[in-house]
């Protein structure tokens, strides 16, 4: 590195951090450290580990390092796909998925597309010191496109995992992995989606919708032209009469209702249900999972939540489908308090129902009240 190069900076954050890590929302609590101090002072760091899988259910290995003559085995050869979270702002959860994408690319000479969080594990040991570390599957379709690494069957990775020096957490990973057909459900899965139809389906979106905007609505009528029924959560149902969540769970589901009777979309197309905070991600992902009941695709623009979802089995699907700077509830909100017009940002039923419930009066009095 010349001197005109910066110093590697890592992905770091205290240990009294960690539970908001359930949270995906990081850009708070994640802070940069040049390399040279977070591994001399020890301070807490980010990581990744991806085990690569081939669609006939290898395991894809790096080459072999050293030379131990007749003793070179693939337990003193055990080596995934693994390194440093490097710190960009604003740091988010998608600065994770991005480097590990960019160093995907880097060794294989591919873009990374199947792939699916199985964990994420905070350790110390005197080697490492403190760490944090996601752990996803990834699948490749191209076999030819890692022609420096090695394949490793199954049966001679099961075969060897007790002996493979390695960390233990990657034992304890892949054990899980192997012994329970995580692989082969995620490959199975994965190819079934790239053939599968998506209409016929159920979709199924949550927000928190303070308050619902055209930004939601055209969300939901684009997913309604792609699947026939739609099941809509309403997030932090719980909450009300406070800043970041000013309506009721009542309220919030007329605005839904309303804005779908304006533009004609029957009542047999579409669900409603509450979904309360858990202020525990994994948790709340079993309890969506168990108030929606059958459902075929998420749709998510959140890549943390995504990749949650991706790991329960379920299909995902990003829809970026509208202005987020524009349309979002915090920015409506603050317009509200500013006193200007939101009148082109929310559906024009939603508009008259917050003047009917004195909705506007009500967000500007819990902003002040804060």
């Amino acid at each position: 590195m010349n001197s005109n190069q910066k110093e590697e900076k890592f992905a770091c954050f205290d240990k009294k951090d960690l539970d908001h890590f359930h949270t995906g929302d990081l850009s708070s609590i994640v802070f940069p450290k040049l390399k040279k101090d977070v591994l001399k002072k020890r301070i807490p760091r980010i990581e990744f580990n991806i085990f690569v899988f081939t669609k006939k259910n290898q395991i894809v290995l790096k080459n072999k390092l050293k030379d131990y003559g007749e003793n070179e085995t693939i337990q003193r050869n055990f080596n995934t796909f693994s390194g440093f979270i490097h710190y960009i702002s604003p740091f988010s959860y998608s600065t994770i998925e991005n480097e590990i994408k960019h160093e995907f690319k880097e060794k294989f000479g591919k873009i990374l597309v199947h792939y699916r969080i199985i964990d994420f594990i905070f350790d110390e040991t005197p080697k490492e010191g403190p760490v944090l570390k996601y752990y996803y599957l990834a699948l490749i379709l191209n076999e030819n496109s890692t022609k420096n690494w090695n394949f490793t069957s199954e049966n001679e990775l099961k075969n060897a995992l007790d002996e493979a020096v390695c960390d233990k957490n990657v034992k304890k990973i892949l054990k899980n992995v192997l012994y329970n057909n995580l692989h082969r459900d995620f490959i199975n899965q994965t190819q079934f989606s790239q053939n599968q139809e998506i209409s016929k389906q159920i979709g199924a979106i949550v927000g928190r919708f303070q308050p619902f905007h055209n930004g939601h609505l055209q969300l939901i009528l684009t997913i309604l032209s792609e699947v026939n029924f739609i099941k809509i959560g309403i997030g932090s149902s719980q909450y009300s009469n406070t800043k970041y969540n000013p309506f009721s769970y009542d309220e919030r589901k007329e605005f839904i209702i309303l804005s779908l009777q304006s533009e004609n979309v029957s009542p047999d197309h579409y669900e409603i249900y509450p979904l309360p905070d858990l202020h525990n991600m994994k948790k709340w992902v079993v309890q969506v999972l168990d108030v929606f009941g059958n459902f075929n695709i998420f749709y998510t623009n959140n890549d943390w939540i995504r990749q949650l979802f991706k790991k329960s089995g379920k299909k995902v699907m990003t829809k970026h489908m509208f202005e987020f700077k524009k349309f979002n509830g915090t920015h409506i909100r603050q317009k509200i308090c500013d006193s200007e017009s939101i009148q082109d940002l929310v559906p024009t039923s939603v508009f008259f129902y917050l003047k009917k419930i004195d909705g506007i009066k009500r967000v500007k009095d819990l902003f002040q009240i804060t």
